[in-house]
């Protein structure tokens, strides 16, 4: 097993070929360094002089980028390196997007290779969802480099990785699978990020978006559990706000308890026909009394009567870590799913343009001929 760790600068930071630096390190299985080089290219475009400020600073001077062979002649170079590797990066899906940009700019063939992102993987270690920057992290770890020299940023990425990885006690396998680590990846669906579905932050209950969550979650996975021959068949409820999330496992219960005796739970007032408070007032109380006005067939029930319609109502624990993963990963395919069907659409189309005869042609040629008669 080997691995190619990459970093690439940009002339300012945009698409178009701005790509003028390539560096990378190429590392056994136990991580010591068998080539690096730090490829320089004279990119397409003009450079943003504040890269050669005080905040921001690239290792070597626009005369040197600009003396540079442009990125066809290094193309091959760079292509041959992704052969039988595994590929990471810190925060890499940028460098991925460049190189893939300075391959379009100038017409030539995409490489396509899976990803890792040992920015993603340090803040596994941490147990953390904020993002590091590669000093923060190269700083734990004792490693001194310069910043935005990309053959510095590729070999500090790699010892970073190794750190995190000695220190965790896991081989690089052993991580990936054991935090479910899903490399990224560019094809002809375009670029996907590498993730993981493991939430490792600490869940914040007090925010209203994720008890909606899993409100919305308890709901789908009690779905198709509806018994249609018991008393509640036929009724579907809606709690108000305080009902819903302000107990977020006592609303999950009593959602529970509607299913399993045959009605089913929607948060969208227009959809219910039983609507559940606690106290007159609330906003979505106000809203279920106009859709009343509207016309809307809603039946009102307060907290206490719904709860001696239910009777004896079971308690449940909720693994809500396990259930937000679920959430993400069901998103996150989705999403996936969703822009390869796009890409494969686009494709069928650009096939069917290319195909197409084109009619304007015999229309042309019939105005030219009545002319000449």
């Amino acid at each position: 097993m080997k691995y190619l760790c990459f970093d690439i600068e940009s002339c300012d930071g945009g698409r178009g070929g701005s790509l003028c630096s390539f560096g990378y390190c190429i590392a056994d299985e136990n991580f010591n360094i068998i080539e690096s080089d730090d490829i320089l290219v004279n990119p397409k475009k003009a450079f943003n002089k504040r890269l050669f400020g005080s905040v921001i600073k690239l290792a070597y001077s626009e005369e040197q980028f600009r003396a540079a062979p442009k990125f066809p002649d290094v193309y091959n170079r760079i292509r041959q390196l992704f052969d039988n590797v595994t590929v990471i990066g810190f925060s890499v899906l940028n460098d991925v997007n460049y190189l893939a940009d300075a391959i379009r700019a100038y017409g030539l063939e995409q490489i396509h290779y899976e990803f890792y992102d040992v920015q993603l993987m340090y803040g596994i270690a941490r147990k953390e969802s904020r993002s590091y920057s590669l000093s923060t992290a190269a700083d734990e770890y004792g490693i001194k480099f310069t910043e935005h020299r990309s053959v510095d940023d590729a070999i500090a990425t790699l010892k970073v990785l190794n750190g995190l990885l000695n220190k965790s006690d896991l081989t690089f396998n052993e991580f990936v699978d054991k935090f479910a680590v899903i490399p990224g990846r560019i094809g002809e669906s375009g670029t996907h990020q590498c993730y993981t579905d493991i939430v490792y932050s600490k869940i914040d209950y007090d925010s209203e978006k994720v008890r909606r969550k899993l409100v919305e979650e308890q709901v789908l996975s009690l779905k198709y559990n509806r018994k249609p021959d018991l008393p509640l068949a036929k009724k579907v409820f809606c709690f108000d706000d305080d009902l819903e999330i302000g107990d977020i496992n006592l609303s999950r219960d009593l959602i529970t308890a509607i299913y399993a005796r045959g009605g089913r739970y929607t948060s969208g007032v227009a959809n219910a026909n039983v609507f559940v408070y606690t106290e007159p007032g609330s906003s979505r109380y106000n809203y279920a009394k106009f859709t009343v006005t509207e016309g809307h067939r809603l039946n009102f029930m307060t907290s206490e009567e719904f709860l001696k319609l239910l009777g004896e109502i079971p308690h449940f624990e909720y693994d809500d870590a396990v259930i937000l993963q679920a959430r993400n990963r069901r998103k996150r395919l989705t999403k996936e799913r969703l822009k390869d069907a796009e890409a494969r659409a686009k494709g069928i189309d650009q096939a069917e343009k290319e195909t197409k005869p084109r009619k304007h042609g015999k229309k042309k040629h019939k105005k030219e001929a009545a002319k000449n008669e």
